[in-house]
């Protein structure tokens, strides 16, 4: 494609770093992906929509975390000043959701968290904080949020986000909904083209022929704006892909995104990521590190971060094979989090949680595996947050505990550590030892 050729011969795709290589590979794989028979395309019989409606994947590619659901919105260009999208949707059941705006290729524009949604006369909203939810607010709470064709001022309008002036003609902006964690179905919002007024827009002011290529195209439909859409997690997310040395050792660098500004290619702006790549298949893999506190009944007021994850995955398939969310990890007395890759033979015995271990399978025989740890929403203080890493600097020097460890270790190893009842970090030990 013309437009991915154009992208991936810029700077900032230079195919002189490992960055340029993967991100080339990422965007032609997302032009290639996003459109079409992989999503379920919702259709509206407004002429002002036609085509231009809410879409879930149906793919797995561009690294998907399994635990989140994604949503995304082609939005045409406006062909009058004052024309805004107005979004009216209730407050989900789930650990994390927010919208964020993307441009015609995919770059990152602006962002609005879940607990910077301001809620509708008479709703509240659950969300309190970056890493605060309030058990006591139920979800489904009523909020309005709008995207203004025109430049982020100074002072941005509350629940308001911003897609800029600068688009290529007919080349349209992605709106994306996330959700991490949900409880059960998910509304989708409703949303009406409308000017600054409220009044609804004109016939011919928005240019839906730009979404043509997201038309009805007989794939699977999923439920129209205002109902639910059932279903699970982990279909498509957004390019999280991150670099690691090239070595034999295992080791976790921190993703700082493809741009000049730090954004990559359907980059969550809310997130932080480090990665290390496997490519020794016939070693076991473990990785350690003290784990961040989350929401939840009986844990802190204030937690680290809203939510992370490990996550396994194929590097050049950019695919997911398993990820382990924060509330299924296995964490000892310690508050150190330990976790077993698999080798070419499956799972070892010991590798359960009963034994201290969270368990990933192998990538297998035709590609490397891809660990992806993520943070979302860390609180500004938190010594471990991952955005903290200056860039140059050595994770662990800044981190602390905090930062992934990993070490390769002989099955042999593992099988014996195990079977004489040391515990995961007495294990992990003896691996870094026995490398």
């Amino acid at each position: 494609m013309v437009i991915a050729s154009l992208f991936t011969n810029t700077t900032m795709f230079s195919s002189k770093s490992a960055a340029g290589r993967i991100a080339g590979v990422l965007f032609v794989t997302l032009l290639a992906a996003l459109p079409g028979r992989a999503y379920a395309q919702i259709l509206s019989p407004d002429p002002q929509r036609r085509g231009c409606d809410w879409t879930e994947p149906n793919s797995n590619t561009a690294y998907p975390e399994t635990n989140a659901r994604y949503f995304r919105l082609p939005i045409p260009r406006a062909r009058a000043r004052g024309l805004r999208l107005r979004i009216e949707g209730d407050y989900l059941a789930s650990r994390y959701f927010s919208y964020q705006l993307y441009g015609a290729l995919f770059n990152a524009l602006d962002v609005i968290a879940d607990h910077q949604i301001e809620p509708d006369a008479g709703s509240q909203s659950p969300f309190v904080g970056p890493t605060r939810i309030d058990p006591g607010v139920k979800a489904g709470g009523r909020y309005t949020v709008f995207v203004v064709f025109g430049d982020k001022p100074s002072r941005p309008a509350p629940n308001t986000l911003y897609a800029g002036t600068n688009a290529l003609p007919r080349l349209r902006n992605y709106l994306f909904l996330r959700a991490y964690l949900p409880d059960g179905p998910i509304p989708l919002p409703t949303f009406r083209y409308e000017d600054e007024n409220g009044r609804p827009a004109a016939d011919g002011l928005i240019d839906t022929a730009a979404c043509a290529d997201t038309a009805d195209d007989g794939s699977q439909r999923s439920a129209a704006p205002g109902t639910v859409a059932a279903g699970n997690a982990g279909t498509e997310a957004p390019a999280t892909a991150a670099l690691a040395r090239d070595s034999r050792d295992v080791s976790f660098e921190v993703y700082r995104g493809l741009g000049p500004a730090g954004s990559g290619v359907v980059y969550n702006q809310d997130a932080g990521f480090m990665s290390a790549r496997i490519e020794d298949r016939d070693t076991l893999v473990l990785v350690r590190f003290r784990a961040p506190s989350y929401p939840r009944l009986r844990g802190p007021v204030v937690a680290d971060v809203r939510y992370w994850s490990l996550c396994q995955n194929r590097q050049a398939l950019q695919t997911v094979i398993a990820c382990v969310a924060d509330r299924d990890a296995a964490v000892d007395r310690s508050g150190f989090f330990h976790a077993v890759v698999g080798d070419l033979a499956g799972r070892p015995v010991g590798a359960t949680a009963r034994r201290g271990f969270s368990y990933l399978p192998n990538a297998g025989l035709l590609d490397n595996g891809f660990l992806i740890y993520r943070q979302l929403l860390a609180r500004t203080d938190f010594p471990g947050a991952i955005r903290r890493v200056p860039e140059g600097s050595a994770p662990e020097a800044v981190l602390g505990d905090y930062a992934p460890q990993a070490t390769t270790c002989p099955r042999r190893v593992f099988s014996a550590r195990s079977a004489a009842g040391d515990s995961a970090a007495q294990v992990f030990a003896a691996c870094r030892a026995a490398r």
